[in-house]
This record gives C-alpha cells, structure tokens and sequence, in this order.
C-alpha cells in the first residue's frame, strides 16, 4: 500500500576485501536514514535537506544521490515523481571506501519504493541500484545485509548471500582526507597475467569459504590481492603500512575497503590495539584519521518508520 512518509535506515559497506574485486560486499552496523515524505499537489520543487557527517560536503538539490535514486525509481516504474521532500541523515564518509554512494542511492531507491507500496521486489532493486552505482558490490550489501557474492550472468544479476559470522568485527581506519573512486580506477591495470588471475581467483575462493566456516586462520591469506591493491598503493603510501600495522596487531586479515582510502581489518580480539596500531600507521605515512571498530551488519536496508 502506498504511504505518506517513510523513513529508511540503510547500511555503510566494504567491498573487494582484497581479492573479490566488484563481486564481494559486506554490510557494516553504520548507518544513515533517508526519510521521504509526498509534499501538496502543486509544490513547485522537491524540498531537499542533509543533515549529519556531510551536511558541509553534499549540495542539498536535486544532484543528491540519494534523490537521483529516487528519480530512478520513478524512471523505472514510467511515472513521473511527485511533489516530494527527501532529507538524508549522513554518518558513512563519503568517497571514503564505505559505501557512502552506495548507501544514498540505495536508500534513495528504497524509500521511493517503499513509498509506493513496493512494485519492485529484491532482484529488480538490486539490478537498478547496480544500473545507477555501476557496480554491484557495495549497493547488494546495502540492499541485502551479511556478506553477498555478486555476478553478472546469463539473465542478468545473479546474488548469494551469506550471514555475518557472529564473534568478527571490524577495525576501519577512515584517513581525512579521501580519494575519489574514479582517481582510484583510474590506476587499475587493463590487463593482467595468468598467473595474478589465479591468485586472485583462489584467494576470492578461500575469502568466501573462511566466511562460511568461521575459520579466521585463512584470513591472512584469503585477503591478499594483484589485480587492485598494487596500483593504488602507488597513489595511497599509507596503504601496506597499515595492513601490516593491523596484522602484527592482531588482526585475522587486512585489505583496502573498496577503493579506499579507508583501511579494513577483521579481528575476534585486540579490537582497540589494531585500532591503535592502524591509526599510528597511516599517520606515519601521511593519512591521518580514525579508527573505530564496527560489527558486521545482518541487516540490509529497511523501513523503519511508514504512515
């Protein structure tokens, strides 16, 4: 049934955990809102509002991710928007490496659907959040929560999804500075050798099986990469300090989150120590910032609130 108002809660993500380049997304318990709600018949434009982390950062028009997802919504079901107010409660960074866009968009897409008594189901949300992000990693873990493997296949989308193992948090490093996702792209290789795909395929294998075992010894390993990280460590100086930082800490495995430039390591102990030690790392090597530690998030984006 169609609603009034709603108010979706939606989570920060980490992709590519090394070696699952666009394919792997994982949901963390940090989350924004965005509420939408029908304005009068007649309104002469959408009312717009940021409120949060990146009030400062983000223009409050119509340029706003979260309204273009909106928009999409609108787009796909062939209908133009209504009078429509949107306000976006920020806490993820943005172009931090934590799903930032991709929480806005897919918060965007979800509450128009869910204004709209939900004409779209889960496959159909997903393949339009990917349409709009451009790749399906970070927008299927908003979407869907827990862990999710994501492939393009022969009818389109293809997804599983795995719960977070309960006992493992995360220890993000987030630098003050940030790094776009196209600056970070556009160091990628265009192409790479037999023996680097290989590496990559069996430790995105290893990755997916120590999730599902809770055996947290293969991480290490599981989260080495040649296809992404050697690239943007030449643009990142502070990135291999602060793995290593993390894993001489205590922690089970470290990678770039996304495209950077936040750091992410899993741990069962020593939380504050790796925090510690990361946070001491990428300031010795020019990226002051924070750490904190995060749980890993069950839940996708939801609506919370509907009238």
């Amino acid at each position: 049934m169609p609603a009034d108002s709603v108010r979706v809660r939606v989570p920060a993500t980490t992709a590519n955990l090394g070696p699952g380049f666009d394919a792997l997304g994982l949901a963390l318990d940090l989350h924004e809102d965005v509420i939408l709600r029908r304005l009068p018949a007649g309104a002469p434009r959408p009312e717009i509002a940021v409120t949060g982390l990146n009030a400062r950062r983000l223009h409050a028009d119509e340029n706003l991710l979260a309204f273009q997802g909106v928009l999409a919504l609108y787009k796909r079901l062939e209908r133009a928007a209504p009078p429509l107010a949107l306000e976006l409660h920020t806490r993820i960074p943005r172009s931090g490496g934590l799903g930032g866009s991709a929480a806005a968009i897919t918060g965007g897409i979800a509450a128009a659907n869910a204004l709209e008594g939900s004409p779209l189901d889960t496959r159909q949300l997903l393949s339009l959040a990917t349409e709009v992000e451009g790749h399906p990693d970070n927008v299927s873990a908003a979407l869907l929560g827990g862990l999710v493997v994501t492939v393009n296949g022969h009818a389109g989308l293809v997804f599983k999804r795995l719960d977070p193992p309960r006992g493992l948090s995360a220890v993000v490093h987030v630098p003050r500075h940030s790094i776009s996702t196209k600056a970070a792209r556009g160091v990628l290789p265009t192409h790479l050798s037999r023996e680097d795909a290989v590496f990559n395929l069996s430790r995105t294998a290893m990755l997916v099986a120590a999730f599902q075992t809770a055996d947290w010894t293969l991480l290490r390993d599981a989260m080495d990469d040649r296809l992404h990280q050697p690239a943007r460590g030449g643009i990142y100086a502070a990135l291999f300090p602060t793995i290593q930082a993390a894993l001489a800490a205590g922690a089970h495995g470290a990678a770039l989150s996304g495209s950077g430039a936040a750091i992410i390591a899993f741990a069962t102990t020593r939380h504050q120590e790796i925090a510690t030690a990361m946070a001491a790392a990428a300031e010795a090597h020019g990226a002051p910032g924070h750490a904190e530690v995060l749980r890993l998030s069950a839940a996708g984006v939801r609506v919370v609130e509907a009238t």
